[in-house]
């Protein structure tokens, strides 16, 4: 009888466990010994988090948008793990000459079995929380999977509280971030398609300690200029088709995401459309079209009234479209979408549009730290100092990391390392199509420090 109570408690506590989310691997302390809350966003280019001595990632990567794409598959490699990275990694062969780039390090865990590594993929730290993608497993009304659609989940540092909190559809034009409102707390924004051809809605949610309701802060939008951590207007300028049907433009207007405040803004010229392709700041870089004549200008919304007029003061570059906008230094750094260079320019115009990479050089730009602009491509990641090609037009990029097979695009930067997903390099030949390489052709997380010394931090199947 005794035996069987004891049976029965342990049935109960482990169904206790699977309600409330047991945690996976120890708790995360400061320094002091103090249990580590973040106050503000945590963000680290999106594929990494650090918390403390500790990184969390995506073991491996998988590309969920190919047609045999195998959730479960994927998730086998494409956990969420950590690793404690405070001291030097240690190795179960320690005589092997290359053992850091084809070696797993030890003491990785794993967090979570969700699929963590893969191409929509946003993490950040919150509170006491990682916050993380995952593509969805809901099954539609016929019972398929939709694995385009994105999922939102969160789970502490130690494992437990794991929770879902939404799904949204995903294009290659939707926009997940998360931002400060206007009433302090934050809230993530979603730019997302509403299932109409070419029609987007903006939703947030306010998340913290606790998580609110889905809000819908505007339908049918067109384009979104969403501030950042650097903006004094906590809102998002939108542009939607004009309700005046007496004539055919684009109007803009404004929401305040902690509120839901709308504020109509430029109610638009006729036969004029206007669209946004980035933000920095208070300063808001849109698209404008007038008498068949497009190009890109620029509007600080806090130092000027509120319409959109395109002037040949605020002109900015002359081109269509720009795309990927970020502040370095006294200028920008864009990518042209009619040439895909990556470009550099100031407002004042004190010099010519600089070139920096062309389309041969990368495939993506990864962020901006100091004076360097970070990318990559298939089988590199490198650099180009924006001071060194003012000054020098024939200044070279620098290559940090040249390896078979890179996932490009997807990277965390923590300040001192780089994280991307690569395959397995094989020592001997340095030939990825070898018999060793064929047995584990999978990607796995790797990081590279400034230098370009590499090592795998991912979990493999051997």
């Amino acid at each position: 009888m005794k035996k069987n109570i004891l049976k029965f408690l342990s049935v109960l506590f482990c169904v206790a466990f699977f309600l409330t989310g047991c945690a996976t691997v120890s708790d995360v302390y400061n320094k002091d010994g103090s249990s580590i809350y973040y106050d503000d966003v945590k963000y680290f280019q999106g594929q990494v988090v650090q918390v403390g001595d500790y990184i969390y990632y995506g073991n491996g990567y998988t590309d969920a948008s190919g047609e045999d794409f195998d959730y479960n598959t994927a998730a086998n490699t494409g956990y969420l793990s950590r690793l404690n990275v405070s001291n030097s990694f240690t190795y179960d062969d320690e005589t092997e000459e290359d053992a850091k780039i084809n070696t797993s390090p030890i003491g990785i865990e794993k967090v979570n079995d969700k699929l963590i590594g893969y191409q929509n993929q946003e993490m950040f730290a919150l509170g006491n929380y990682i916050y993380f993608t995952s593509a969805n497993t809901h099954k539609t009304s016929n019972l398929e999977n939709d694995y385009t659609q994105v999922s939102l989940f969160r789970i502490k540092f130690n494992g437990d509280g794991f929770q879902e909190f939404g799904t949204f559809r995903n294009d290659e034009k939707s926009i997940r971030t998360v931002q400060k409102g206007s009433d302090n707390n934050y809230y993530y924004i979603i730019y997302a398609p509403s299932g109409d051809e070419e029609k987007y809605n903006l939703y947030s949610i306010k998340i913290g300690d606790s998580i609110g309701d889905t809000v819908t802060l505007a339908e049918d939008v067109k384009s979104v200029a969403i501030c950042d951590e650097t903006s004094t207007q906590k809102n998002i300028i939108y542009s939607v088709t004009s309700e005046n049907t007496e004539i055919a433009t684009d109007a803009v207007k404004s929401v305040d995401f902690a509120t839901g405040e709308v504020t109509n803004l430029d109610p638009g010229v006729a036969s004029s459309t206007i669209s946004f392709v980035g933000r920095v700041g208070d300063i808001v870089f849109y698209s404008y079209t007038l008498s068949g004549i497009t190009e890109v200008y620029y509007k600080d919304i806090v130092n000027s009234d509120k319409y959109f007029n395109p002037t040949r003061e605020n002109k900015f570059y002359n081109a269509t479209s720009i795309s990927n906008i970020q502040a370095a230094g006294k200028g920008y750094v864009f990518i042209s979408t009619t040439s895909s260079s990556v470009m550099y320019k100031t407002l004042d115009n004190s010099f010519d549009p600089i070139a920096l990479l062309t389309s041969e050089d990368y495939s993506d730009l990864l962020f901006i730290d100091g004076d360097y602009v970070y990318f990559s491509n298939d089988t590199t990641i490198g650099r180009i100092n924006i001071i060194n090609k003012i000054n020098d037009e024939n200044a070279q990029v620098e290559t940090l990391v040249t390896m078979t097979s890179i996932i490009s695009g997807q990277c965390g930067y923590t300040g001192d390392y780089i994280y991307f997903y690569a395959q397995i390099e094989n020592t001997e030949s340095g030939d990825s199509s070898s018999e060793e390489s064929e047995a584990d052709a999978n990607y796995y997380m790797y990081r590279t420090d400034k230098q370009g010394n590499y090592q795998l931090v991912g979990q493999t199947n051997k």
